[in-house]
């Protein structure tokens, strides 16, 4: 034994097999590093880890073939082997490894940031969830005085938004994780839903001016504890907790943060303790107005954040969050008015006066755009630099495949949508805006699974059974199947402005006129697209159909008031494209020839000045529809051959063969074979091949 060791030590194979691992060490430590900036896969790092291991045994054989010649020198044609040695094996390695999973053609063809959100997602689904992926689950309030719930609420709020602007980090927005507990038992199950490795439990307790703060960040896989920390503050003190808890995670879960990202997450954005205490009232308020209750929670968030920059007009973030809050009291009709949209533009300004580079005042100012502007460039503008600040909030991406939809970028649309489901897999709004984009695909197998995804998250959701017996319709031409899809709703749904809607139009195309003017008197406004302009316009046209003329003409006349006064609220502007749409067709109903056909210019120069393909297209079918109301069918005809076919309009979503085949709206120029020929024009290739469309 002792000869062999002094034979290794006179060939100086220790030495070198020491020198070697040295250096390997270093190598793939850099490679590690440089495969997380710029994520590249997997397989360079396992071939990279074979190479390495190939090359240990041939240094090893070279050691002992020198050493025994007695000169430590490799020879040209050594080293010439040795990297062919080197090259094949890689290749090997390379070609033989596992793949990466496989990711869309929409995917592929995104944006970088896009590209790896995405394939976060489709790792996730595959069983592989990123090690650097987190879901705060909502934060318990301890404080006896239950009325504090809202500085819980808010203190989760803000750790959340400082965990969104770190881009190594995939984080699950706030809607998919405030159904859950605080503390709940079986973590592994919920980290599986929600596809992340980690979990932040928090509590905070208050009493008067005194707060106390504990997180603990947890490995969902193994229940262990990978950081914890109690935070004692008072009011005077605490500004700035949030980050130094996401940078404690950060550092846990190994992100590497960029000089801007630190600046971020070190960020105090005030140090006026009323009116910290006033913006975490209006995160709890306006987290209150997302879920649904818009008009009683969205005004008294616009109170609460008031009263955070009257407490310090230097609040730059209380700005933004005013100024959202404001655009959206446009969005839900809670208060649409004109002064109330230059205040929110106002205050939007005057957060990126404060702080040019805050996500938040970018994503403001682009909501001010799209809500009370409809200036959909520069709303785009801004989601893009509120993205660039702040990559993981799925709220972003979902505004910005917003505006792409109506501009007409369907595949980017999906695209975004797919990177928000990622970031906030059980918020249903996102699951029906994504089948809406695989609907205006004419993907309907895709679009399906979208729906019956949000209606897996939220079952009483009346509005998930109107798209998918919307689906129904457009994938078969089915309208009794349509309707049983609407029957299959649970009982206490079947009164919901969703289904009745639904059910009144689905039942024109049946031709059944009776049986439509009876559900149409129980129809009222409600949730969240049915408002009292649709309701009067729809019995309209049921009364309309069925030939009571006297009757179609008062609701077309109560129509067209309300939609004129829904303009003059918004200080003579020309008001949303539905309120403008309705205003075209009672106008033509009405006879007014000259009224309908200039609604219908202005909306037609309203959506090409806008850039709004969804605009364009609405205007387009609408000038086909004033026309047969007019009786003018050679125009009828003429406007419905210009129309766009696209997913954006109607019940059936857009012109389709499907909507001008059963729409009893267009008999008037059924047997023309001009309008017979449009049939075959509008057509689409239906994906979906037997399978039931029934939740």
């Amino acid at each position: 034994m002792n000869e062999l060791w002094t034979r290794l030590k006179q060939r100086k194979l220790v030495q070198w097999a020491v020198a070697y691992a040295a250096a390997a060490w270093v190598v793939l430590q850099v490679l590690d590093m440089a495969g997380n900036n710029y994520d590249w896969p997997h397989a360079v790092m396992r071939a990279a880890l074979g190479v390495a291991a190939l090359g240990f045994l041939v240094t090893l054989l070279l050691a002992w073939y020198h050493g025994e010649r007695g000169a430590q020198k490799v020879s040209g044609a050594e080293l010439l082997i040795l990297s062919a040695l080197f090259a094949v094996g890689g290749f090997l390695i390379w070609r033989f490894a596992p793949s990466e999973p496989p990711t869309s053609a929409a995917v592929a063809s995104a944006p970088a940031p896009a590209r790896h959100a995405a394939s976060k997602d489709a790792t996730a689904s595959a069983g592989e969830i990123d090690h650097k992926s987190i879901a705060v689950l909502p934060f318990e309030n301890l404080s006896e005085d239950k009325g504090n719930a809202y500085f819980a609420d808010g203190m989760q709020d803000l750790i959340l938004t400082k965990l969104a602007d770190i881009g190594q980090l995939k984080v699950i927005s706030r809607t998919s994780t405030m159904k859950y507990a605080s503390h709940p038992d079986d973590l592994k199950t919920i980290a599986q839903q929600l596809g992340v490795a980690t979990i932040l439990e928090g509590s905070v307790q208050k009493a008067g001016d005194q707060v106390l703060i504990n997180v603990q960040l947890i490995d969902a896989k193994t229940d262990s504890h990978l950081w914890a920390q109690s935070y004692t503050r008072n009011l005077t003190n605490i500004f700035g907790v949030e980050g130094e808890v996401a940078g404690k995670i950060a550092d846990a879960l190994k992100a590497r943060l960029s000089p801007v990202e630190l600046a971020a997450v070190a960020n105090v954005p005030t140090q006026v303790p009323a009116a910290y205490d006033a913006y975490l009232r209006g995160e709890h308020y306006i987290t209150q107005a997302k879920a649904g209750d818009m008009h009683a929670a969205l005004p008294k968030a616009v109170a609460a954040y008031q009263q955070a920059v009257d407490s310090d007009p230097h609040f730059a973030k209380a700005w933004a969050a005013l100024a959202f809050s404001q655009s959206l009291l446009a969005y839900s009709h809670v208060d649409d008015s004109d002064a109330t949209r230059q205040q929110a533009l106002a205050n939007a300004q005057r957060a990126l006066v404060l702080a040019p580079d805050l996500p938040q005042a970018h994503l403001a100012m682009g909501y001010v755009y799209r809500f009370d502007f409809a200036d959909y460039d520069k709303a785009l503008a801004e989601f893009k630099l509120a993205q660039q600040g702040s990559p993981n909030d799925a709220q972003v991406d979902a505004a910005i495949a917003y505006i792409e939809h109506i501009q007409g970028h369907l595949q980017a649309e999906l695209v975004h949508l797919q990177r928000a489901v990622a970031l906030d897999p059980r918020d249903p709004n996102l699951a029906l805006g994504l089948g809406l984009a695989w609907r205006g695909l004419h993907d309907y197998d895709r679009a399906l699974a979208a729906y019956q995804r949000g209606l897996a998250v939220a079952p009483d959701d009346p509005e998930m059974y109107r798209y998918i017996a919307q689906l129904k319709l457009l994938a078969h031409a089915d309208v009794d199947a349509a309707l049983a899809v609407l029957q299959s709703a649970p009982a206490a749904l079947q009164s919901a402005s969703d289904i009745v809607f639904a059910r009144v139009s689905l039942l024109l195309l049946k031709r059944d006129f009776a049986a439509a003017r009876a559900a149409v008197r129980d129809l009222q406004p409600g949730g969240r697209s049915i408002a009292p302009i649709d309701v009067t316009l729809l019995r309209a046209q049921v009364y309309r159909l069925s030939g009571d003329a006297a009757a179609a003409h008062s609701f077309y006349t109560q129509a067209l008031a309300s939609a004129k006064a829904q303009q003059s609220a918004r200080g003579g502007q020309q008001g949303e494209t539905w309120v403008r749409l309705h205003m075209a067709e009672a106008e033509a109903a009405l006879g007014q020839k000259t009224a309908a056909l200039q609604t219908i210019q202005k909306l037609m120069a309203a959506g090409q000045r806008e850039h709004s393909a969804s605009v364009v297209a609405a205007a387009q079918f609408a000038l086909a529809r004033a026309y047969i109301l007019l009786g003018d069918d050679d125009q009828a005809i003429a406007a419905l051959n210009d129309a766009p076919s696209t997913g954006f309009v109607g019940m059936s979503g857009g012109v389709t063969d499907v909507q001008l085949r059963l729409d009893p709206f267009w008999d008037p120029i059924r047997k023309d074979p001009r309008f017979q020929a449009l049939l075959t024009k509008y057509a689409h290739p239906q994906s979906v091949h037997g399978g039931s469309t029934t939740p």
